[in-house]
């Protein structure tokens, strides 16, 4: 949930009374889980519990503390102690984990990334390899669904080899070993993860930099906790636009690689920081030289760390995730006794609780690990004869688990040069712990080959082989799918040879999907288009499609129209078509323009003067993306009446478009019909926009940006099937209630959230930007971005037994969506459960 908290200056439940303590910098607390178990009356199965008791000393600092010794699976428990602070200018945090691997840990007190002890890493080099485009050998799509399959991997490749001199070609990849040479266990998800991310500069004559360049996916993930010692090996291969059709690869000349290690910083609030890229503590640097032959020359590296300040969080005084909590204390002028609760959400695997006390100036940490026994009757999941998302798996029917693979967009040729190799092992991974249906992101990067393309293009041919080969070889499931986004001019360009004509005309629209020029979405090709690539799928791929136990073909649009985000919030543009066809309907409706006035507040003349796209705002704060509906001399500004018809209207059209699509589909693809997807952790329920919850809100205000008010969805009965790739987590009875009135209302929920990065607003007066027109709220708030872990299973579970299909993400590593070792586990225990299930 999103809190209004309070800054707190004092200590709680401080003993005696009188104690002094430091003046606090201004902190923030987030503890959605211990307020939805508390509200749920979960907690109080906790009260007057069996415990098990412990005590901690470390430099004059004694901690006194009891756990529980039985908990059910995923519950959130309390943690209660007492904390004694001599006088000192020392800060002290007392933090729960409920995931530590003992056989890994042993007996060494380990700081985790939520407080980092020493980030240290050693990074190698291992070497390159370059490939060079088999164009001769590659066979593109056609506008023959049945053209033969390509031969893969579409390049020859060099052995690897060591060396500072690098072969130029049209694609280059460099291995390096990761090893952690600290003693904080890194791990990738939630509120604190360390990740990588890699540059390379081209250096001119004199060593200055000509151009740099990043990745595909911007950071590159290590995707399980790695203890101190261990080890892990990563390819990198840049995304150089500056070599235009070699952007994959290098072009002679003298090059820097730049690889740095950034991990999640909260020692002083910075939005860009916080939100996205996080802070280097580790940085290798090293010169290579590109030649047309390459060879053997010595390798020169360069390495520091780069941050060896103390780590403790600054603002944050309380903080709870999945299997992660703790609370800081401030240093106090006199010895200082407190007492107070923590509260961890514990994992079905949770064998020990491992509570830390930790200090500043200088650092020192010292564990107890506690044992619990751990129930399970909570992994219970309850048959749901009426849910339609199912699958033949061996003559028995399972329930449909629905995860979005990216093998063009980010785990093809991006994570190495064996593709052919790691593509089958990604699969054959999902496929062995559950996953059984595979959704697409349905990018265009190959429908150019249908309008003629000939060469080998990477996103394309991973994309082709996964679908051609591998998800056929698996024998899995595939959601049908067909354009992302309908407003990119690719699929227009490219559709002439499916529709039968020479050249597809449309109009245009400024700043659509993406911020950029598009297709008006009121133009009548658009749904024609739709439905034209859905029957060239179908035909090539549809033999693996999947269908509903009752007979439908849910196809995969991804269609975003506007967003609630803490970066971004936008309409995107609908185009002069759309503009003239609202005019039209707000005339229908009103009937005379001082009517229209009247309702609106507007002083418009006649009704050619409605432009809602025209004059708009931008999001500010530095960034630049628009139209923002943040003016409040526009009559269209959030949330005006005007504004608030405009939104009706926008989700009118989206249905408008969506029935025709269907209608068209339905000629060629028995039981198909359009499935949306959505950006923006957006539900298909009414939400509530004067709620004290701030999640209801979100959802209220949010589907009316993304053209989605749910009066009208309802009403009109055209979307049957929906997901999101939902980042913000929803409480687990918040969810439940989501997907019951979802199914009420004749939607199927399909999601497929990001667990391991999930993404709150914390609403707080000091950090964040200004969340009052976002919320609707009657005051100024700001509103703080919280990356946070969320237990999968209890979503999953909720999910299925209310009629939808459970799923997640696997892959989507530039935005910080994947499938950890955490949420790999849980789908292992979900899979098994289904298996178990009394029908």
């Amino acid at each position: 949930m999103l809190y209004l908290v309070c800054l707190m200056f004092l200590l709680v439940a401080v003993t005696p009374s009188s104690a002094v303590t430091s003046r606090a910098p201004q902190t923030v607390s987030y503890t959605a889980l211990s307020d939805a178990a508390r509200a749920s009356g979960q907690l109080a199965r906790y009260d007057g519990a069996p415990t098990r008791e412990a005590a901690i000393d470390l430099a004059g600092y004694h901690l006194d503390l009891t756990v529980p010794r039985t908990a059910r699976a995923y519950d959130v428990i309390p943690i209660s102690y007492t904390l004694t602070q001599p006088l000192g200018r020392r800060r002290a945090a007392v933090e729960a984990v409920a995931f530590e691997d003992a056989a890994k840990a042993g007996d060494t007190p380990l700081y985790d990334m939520a407080i980092p002890g020493d980030l240290d890493v050693k990074i190698e080099y291992l070497g390159s390899v370059s490939a060079d485009f088999d164009n001769e050998h590659y066979i593109p799509l056609t506008a023959d669904p049945k053209t033969p399959v390509s031969p893969f991997p579409p390049y020859k490749r060099d052995s690897m080899v060591r060396s500072s001199n690098v072969r130029a070609a049209n694609a280059v990849w460099f291995k390096f070993r990761i090893t952690n040479t600290g003693d904080t266990i890194l791990d990738p998800e939630g509120f604190g993860a360390s990740f990588m991310q890699p540059h390379i500069s081209k250096l001119k004559g004199d060593g200055s930099v000509e151009w740099t360049a990043g990745t595909v996916n911007m950071f590159e993930r290590q995707l399980s906790y790695l203890y101190p010692g261990e080890s892990t090996e990563q390819w990198v291969n840049f995304f150089c636009p500056q070599n235009g059709g070699d952007a994959r690869g290098l072009k002679e000349g003298d090059y820097r690689i730049d690889l740095s290690m950034l991990y999640r910083y909260y020692r002083d609030y910075n939005w860009g920081v916080n939100i996205w890229a996080g802070k280097e503590f580790a940085k290798l640097t090293m010169p290579i030289r590109v030649t047309a032959k390459g060879g053997k020359s010595p390798v020169q590296t360069s390495f520091e760390v780069t941050d060896k300040d103390d780590k403790m969080p600054g603002y944050f005084d309380r903080f709870e995730e999945f299997m992660t909590s703790f609370r800081v204390h401030r240093w106090v002028r006199e010895d200082t006794v407190s007492r107070d609760k923590i509260y961890l959400q514990v994992a079905p695997w949770t064998e020990k609780v491992v509570v830390k006390l930790i200090l500043t100036d200088p650092r020192q940490i010292a564990v107890a690990k506690i044992p619990i026994r751990i129930t399970n009757e909570t992994l219970d999941v309850k048959y749901n004869p009426g849910n339609v998302m199912v699958v033949n798996q061996g003559g028995k029917q399972m329930p449909a688990f629905v995860a979005q693979s990216m093998p063009a967009m980010r785990t093809g040729f991006q994570l190495g040069p064996y593709p052919e190799k790691h593509l089958l092992q990604q699969i054959q991974e999902m496929k062995d712990l559950g996953v059984n249906v595979l959704a697409n992101t349905a990018g265009s990067w190959w429908a150019p080959e249908i309008g003629g393309r000939k060469g080998v293009e990477l996103h394309s041919a991973c994309y082709k082989y996964w679908y051609d080969v591998l998800a056929r070889r698996l024998d899995m499931k595939l959601m049908g799918w067909c354009v992302y986004p309908p407003t990119s001019p690719a699929w227009y360009a490219n559709a002439a040879p499916l529709l039968g004509v020479n050249e597809v005309k449309y109009s245009t629209a400024d700043s659509t999907y993406g911020g950029h020029a598009g297709v008006d979405r009121s133009d009548p090709i658009v749904p024609e288009v739709i439905a034209a690539w859905a029957k060239y799928n179908y035909e090539r791929w549809g033999d693996m499609w999947f269908k509903t136990s009752d007979g439908r073909v849910p196809i995969d649009i991804e269609d975003t129209w506007g967003w609630m985000r803490d970066d971004i919030n936008i309409r995107y543009m609908t185009g002069p078509l759309s503009v003239q066809r609202f005019r039209d309907w707000a005339k229908a409706k009103y009937g005379d323009i001082s009517q229209v006035n009247a309702a609106w507040g507007s002083q418009f003349a006649d009704f050619s003067q409605i432009e809602p796209e025209k004059d708009q705002g931008v999001e500010g704060d530095g960034i630049d993306q628009k139209p923002v509906y943040n003016k409040p001399e526009n009559p269209f500004h959030d949330w005006s009446p005007a504004v608030s018809d405009w939104d009706v209207f926008r989700t009118e059209l989206r249905m408008d478009t969506y029935q025709k699509a269907n209608e068209i589909i339905r000629r060629t693809i028995p039981g198909g019909e359009l499935a949306l997807r959505t950006e923006g952790a957006n539900l298909v329920v009414p939400g509530d926009g004067t709620s004290d919850n701030m999640h209801w809100r979100h959802v209220y205000y949010s589907q009316r940006r993304d053209a989605m008010v749910f009066d009208v969805v309802k009403q009109r009965d055209v979307i049957h099937f929906y997901s999101d790739y939902t980042t913000l987590p929803y409480t687990e009875q918040e969810w439940r209630q989501a997907m019951r009135e979802m199914v009420a209302a004749g939607v199927i929920p399909v999601f497929v959230p990001q667990f391991d990065h999930m993404r709150d607003i914390l609403l707080n007066p000091y950090y964040g930007r200004q969340y009052q027109m976002h919320y609707g709220l009657d005051q100024p708030s700001k509103g703080m971005m919280v990356h946070c872990l969320m237990a999968a299973y209890p979503w999953w579970k909720a999910t299925y037994e209310e009629g939808g299909a459970p799923g997640m993400i696997w892959s989507d590593y530039l935005c910080d969506g994947f499938a950890t070792e955490t949420t790999k586990r849980e789908l292992k225990l979900l899979t098994a459960h289904f298996a178990a299930m009394e029908k």
